[in-house]
């Protein structure tokens, strides 16, 4: 009776450690993609891993102007400084 109670006991304890927990990063995959923030500012529209950055967008266009324009002024004031 005990080498009955014994064996069933180590049986249990040994189906016990075959349940074991995984890395849950392993459902990354599963998960939605985050959506990506709208860009309000030259350096968030830089910043392509954290923004959203569709050429096709009209804000997005706009702003994109908007930043060259300001980028082509600095470029030209940093120009005639060096003269």
């Amino acid at each position: 009776m005990k080498f009955r109670i014994a064996s069933l006991a180590a049986s249990l304890l040994l189906l016990s450690f075959s349940a074991q927990a995984h890395d849950p990063s392993l459902h990354e995959e599963d998960r939605m993609p985050v959506a990506k923030a709208k860009p309000t500012t030259c350096a968030e529209l830089a910043d392509t891993q954290r923004y959203f950055n569709d050429p096709a967008d009209p804000d997005i266009k706009a702003l994109k102007a908007k930043c060259d324009a300001a980028a082509k002024a600095a470029d030209k004031a940093s120009a005639k400084k060096t003269k």
